[in-house]
């Protein structure tokens, strides 16, 4: 059975913290987390390590969206896009950095 997070068409029921809805607070906890590690990673506890944003977000949405449309399970959708955001962020940060000013501080 496939999932559509767009028209919560799959989950059986449609309360307030149904399927489809757990879903979309789920995505949201995602994207906080890549906007908390773009920050920390700016000039937080995570300073100087290198993090790319757009690879964050991109990995850590393709990760989120396959994993609930096929499962229909926010909470593992939610371990597989924490794990995009982290390959995405920082390994490709390690090629190319987009979190600090890109100079060199004096």
């Amino acid at each position: 059975m496939v999932y559509n997070i767009m028209s919560c068409q799959g989950w059986t029921g449609a309360s307030f913290l149904g399927g489809c809805s757990m879903a979309w607070m789920g995505f949201a906890i995602m994207v906080f987390i890549v906007l908390i590690l773009r920050r920390q990673c700016e000039d937080g506890i995570l300073a100087g390590i290198g993090y790319n944003f757009i690879g964050s977000a991109v990995g850590g949405a393709v990760g989120y969206f396959i994993l609930v449309t096929l499962t229909g399970e926010a909470r593992w959708a939610l371990l597989a896009g924490v794990a995009g955001v982290a390959i995405g962020g920082f390994l490709i940060g390690l090629f190319l950095d987009s979190s600090g000013s890109g100079g060199e501080s004096y």
